[in-house]
């Protein structure tokens, strides 16, 4: 009963998205930083004026866990399986056909990953549910990556030689 209650806390404290794509993931870097106990602002996680120091700071810091988080969120067959999840708990059979995957085998090997960092959690016998205290992080993660993603300018190839 709990988690239901907890559920619709997360979504009420969100903002709608209104295209405003800083602005939104500034607010969930804030309310990430408040769930964690920890002030998230520009000197933490910039947007826009990151200085070197910070940067050198962030980047000196141990990124075994951070890395693992990332290398399960940069596949679409598990994005897929998140995904599916946001709506609500969901059985592995919902999860396969949401993921277009074709054997359990390929559904258990990725849902370990998520369940494996903490994004997923199974509860009862065949259901998964999001991990909620963590949706805010992904979407500001993902959000990010986009924003790179969209920005990025990437060199032309070589023309073919003659």
């Amino acid at each position: 009963m709990a988690r239901k209650r907890d559920s619709r806390d997360a979504k009420e404290a969100l903002p709608p998205p209104d295209g405003d794509l800083g602005r939104v993931v500034g607010q969930l870097q804030e309310r990430i930083g408040r769930l964690e106990g920890q002030v998230y602002g520009e000197r933490a996680v910039a947007t826009v004026d990151t200085n070197e120091r910070d940067a050198h700071a962030l980047f000196a810091l141990s990124h075994d866990g951070s890395l693992r988080v990332l290398a399960v969120l940069a596949s679409a067959p598990r994005l897929a399986l998140y995904r599916a999840a946001l709506g609500g708990p969901v059985t592995s059979a919902e999860l396969m056909a949401a993921a277009g995957l074709n054997t359990t085998g390929q559904l258990y090997h990725h849902l370990r990953e998520l369940l494996g960092v903490g994004l997923m959690m199974q509860e009862g016998r065949d259901r998964y549910v999001l991990v909620q205290d963590r949706l805010a992080a992904t979407c500001a993660i993902l959000g990010a990556a986009l924003g790179i993603a969209q920005n990025a300018v990437l060199p032309n190839p070589a023309p073919p030689a003659a």
